[in-house]
């Protein structure tokens, strides 16, 4: 038997079992064939597949595979998978496709070719050292290692893919080689290729071949057997609104891409849920649910798997599934609350290999793939003719919506996705931005009538800070009423945390942000959602990110269309008597200008001043006074990022990665974990006990600025470097943790302006 595997599967089996995929993503992924231009692209893919580890034929492969003394020399079993390519008659461009896919389907170009050896290396280090050896050539000559192959087993194995070739329909003829007259695969594919036009932005013909290969390799060696897709049973619970909106209504019909501009609790998750069930009518393909937060996300994941399966836990679910960098700590708190007794660690592997064709995730999830971050090319593939999903598209910064301007242009463009993108507080200006880019696209507004019919709430301005403002009027709205109070920053939201659990001490009272641990911020959104929960007090994280609904709300002055975000959070669904109250601060902080820009607030304030109840049919129009047009440092820095994303983008060659752009990725869309020093001991015992996963749950996301100040401190680092042991399956690995030598509280957060003087000691000593 001829291995593939040191676990004891064949090749013959593995390739059946990469072939079984390729038939998956002919179904699940069918626009894939126009995207790459190739009609017979998938009998082109399985030519590939079949040929792509014949490499590993060679004895001294066989052996090491065997735990057998060997001579592998740790060559790449895929150079000599291609020499047998060759026997294909094919025109050129079909058979270098096949070559260079098989050539990178393991290794990068890049490392190819740093462990190659020129002839003349081959000559001198023969001479040197392995004649000594009692050997008769150096074990990585290229061509005297085509010689070892066992003829019976090649033969063999040949007629496995004649059989193949004949059941799947593939008329290719093959032909008698010479090995001799076979080139070396890494001077021939890798120093002679001119690369200059297969960029992104260029032809996406070799990515998507590229990782249609490694994802049949990938999943078949994973023993995935299905790729599943959405069915048009899995809309049923569409059917039963018994009253959709007119926009609604008009979205199911809809063909083509979508703007949604609708406020909050008019339906629009329903809306663009209906478009997908009649795009999938016409094609499958994969479905990006992208929201902004990860506690949304979260929320909207439990959502769908519950809408499409009737699921309520959702790790159960086999059609909706989710990513984002806090994957652990979701994943754990669903583990808690089914009580499962089974390893977190292996939970969480097998969450990761399954295969969902709806994701609800970030767009950094996918805007990393355009930084070229490992495993971009599969990444690329199952975006082939996906459909995209785009919730609170203004809540981006300016570099982040630049950058999503372009992922949509070139996702629409060039690998034929889809859009709805949904908004109730789309500036016109950067509606505008959105239509340059994305074609045929239709934008969708609930009728007037309804909108008129709405006034879910009442405004009022009132002098002073915060601290001010619940002092004039917690007697006699907080008192009995469900009550938000939004901080434009954390340490802002501790104080106010603070100052509220003074005045009401037998309230439930609540406290929502970014600086919580993984679990207790899971606490912390559960409470959030929890009608026993008197008080919530948290920050922009309550803007677009549960589906809560309180009746009264105090917040700091913010932008118009953050404020409509927050007053979405009370009133929700408009069926009060009367409209919510909200009262806006007239101050906030001094930081809250690194915030938002203070015009906008400014102006903001003006607007509102002269309003008693928000009218929704004139949101629009309160938006567009606020934000007229760009601020002119915003329009630059908007086109500068324009021009320099585009450019980058040229760097994003297949076969090949970018270790500079990746890091940029990371650098620019992740934050600095820390640990607090209060934390310190749980940590390492549980590194110690080889709990990986409940470990990182107490690692804290800082941004980049706050992490400077607290390593900067005027009064000294409040950050230091430990040394810890980690336990990963019973190997002991040494690694640095940053620890913030700041006061913890599981209600409160991390307290960044509180010093902790804690003593932490190396756990490997």
């Amino acid at each position: 038997m001829i291995l593939a595997k040191s676990d004891g599967t064949s090749l013959q089996e593995h390739v059946d079992d990469c072939l079984v995929i390729a038939d998956q993503i002919e179904r699940a992924i069918p626009e894939i064939s126009s995207i790459a231009g190739i009609a017979n692209y998938f009998q082109i893919l399985k030519t590939a597949i079949l040929f792509h580890d014949m490499g590993k034929i060679h004895p001294e492969f066989q052996k090491l595979l065997n735990k057998a003394k060997n001579n592998w020399e740790q060559q790449r079993h895929e150079i000599y998978s291609l020499a047998f390519t060759y026997k294909l008659c094919l025109e050129d461009n079909q058979l270098e496709l096949i070559q260079r896919a098989i050539l990178g389907h393991h290794k990068t170009y890049q490392e190819l070719l740093e462990k190659y050896k020129n002839s003349e290396q081959i000559k001198n280090e023969y001479l040197t050292f392995w004649q000594f050896e009692n050997i008769s050539h150096h074990p990585e000559d290229y061509w005297q290692n085509l010689k070892l192959f066992n003829k019976d087993l090649l033969i063999e194995f040949i007629n496995f893919i004649i059989r193949k070739m004949q059941l799947y329909g593939i008329k290719i003829p093959m032909k008698q080689i010479l090995y001799e007259d076979i080139p070396h695969p890494v001077e021939s594919m890798v120093l002679g290729w001119k690369n200059e036009n297969t960029n992104i932005m260029a032809n996406n013909q070799e990515l998507v071949f590229w990782g249609s290969l490694k994802m049949c390799d990938h999943y078949g060696s994973a023993k995935i057997k299905e790729i599943p897709v959405l069915a048009n049973n899995d809309f049923e619970f569409i059917d039963k609104i018994s009253e959709p909106y007119k926009h609604q209504r008009i979205s199911w019909e809809t063909e083509s891409n979508v703007v949604l501009v609708a406020p909050t609790g008019a339906g629009k998750t329903e809306s663009a849920l209906g478009w997908l069930r009649n795009q999938h009518k016409r094609q499958a393909g994969k479905v990006y649910y992208i929201l902004p937060y990860t506690a949304s996300i979260n929320a909207m994941h439990k959502r769908l798997a519950y809408s499409l399966e009737g699921v309520d836990n959702p790790l159960k679910s086999k059609k909706a599934g989710i990513q984002h960098g806090k994957l652990q700590q979701y994943v754990y708190s669903l583990i808690d609350e089914e009580d499962i007794g089974s390893n977190l660690q292996d939970i969480t592997a097998i969450y990761h290999k399954m295969v969902h064709p709806l994701k609800v995730l970030t767009p950094f999830q996918i805007l990393k793939y355009f930084f070229g971050v490992k495993g971009y090319e599969i990444g690329f593939v199952n975006l082939c003719g996906s459909y995209l999903i785009l919730d609170e598209i203004h809540a981006y910064d300016v570099q982040t919506f630049a950058q999503i301007i372009i992922m949509l242009e070139i996702l629409t463009k060039r690998f034929n996705c889809k859009v709805f993108i949904m908004t109730a507080t789309l500036p016109s200006f950067m509606y505008k931005e959105i239509e340059k880019v994305i074609m045929n696209l239709k934008t969708i507004r609930p009728e007037t009538e309804y909108l008129e019919k709405i006034e879910r709430h009442k405004v009022e301005i009132m002098e002073g800070d915060i601290f001010t403002v619940i002092d004039k009027t917690w007697m006699d709205n907080i008192t009995d009423k469900r009550t938000i109070i939004v901080c434009n920053t954390v340490i802002r939201s501790q104080k106010c945390y603070k100052k509220i659990k003074e005045l009401f001490p037998y309230k439930k009272i609540s406290l929502l942000h970014s600086r919580f641990t993984g679990k207790d911020r899971m606490d912390r959104e559960k409470d959030a959602l929890d009608q026993s929960t008197d008080i919530l007090i948290g920050t922009q994280a309550i803007e677009v990110s549960l589906d809560i609904d309180y009746d009264f709300m105090i917040t700091e002055p913010a932008p118009i269309d953050a404020l409509l975000q927050r007053f979405g959070r009370i009133n929700r669904k408009g069926m009060n008597e009367n409209p919510a109250s909200v009262i806006i601060c007239s101050e906030g902080s001094k930081y809250d200008k690194k915030i938002y820009p203070e015009i906008f607030t400014r102006r903001t304030l003006e607007l509102l001043g002269k309003i008693d109840t928000i009218k929704e049919s004139k949101l629009q129009d309160y938006i567009d006074k606020v934000y007229p047009e760009w601020l002119s440092e915003h329009e630059k820095e908007y086109k500068e990022i324009l021009e320099l994303f585009r450019s980058s983008l040229s760097a994003l060659q297949p076969y090949c990665f970018n270790q500079e752009s990746e890091d940029s990725f990371y650098e620019i869309f992740t934050g600095v974990k820390v640990l607090p020093a209060e934390l310190f001991r749980d940590y390492t015992e549980y590194l110690e006990a080889g709990n990986i996963i409940e470990a990182e749950s107490f690692l804290i996301s800082l941004s980049q600025s706050t992490y400077l100040s607290l390593l900067h401190h005027k009064e000294g680092s409040r950050v230091e470097k430990v040394r810890v042991v980690r336990n990963r399956n019973d190997k002991f690995l040494i690694e640095d943790v940053l620890v913030a030598k700041c006061k913890y509280d599981s209600n409160v957060g991390i307290l960044t302006m509180e010093y902790c003087d804690i003593e932490l000691i190396d756990n490997f000593c």
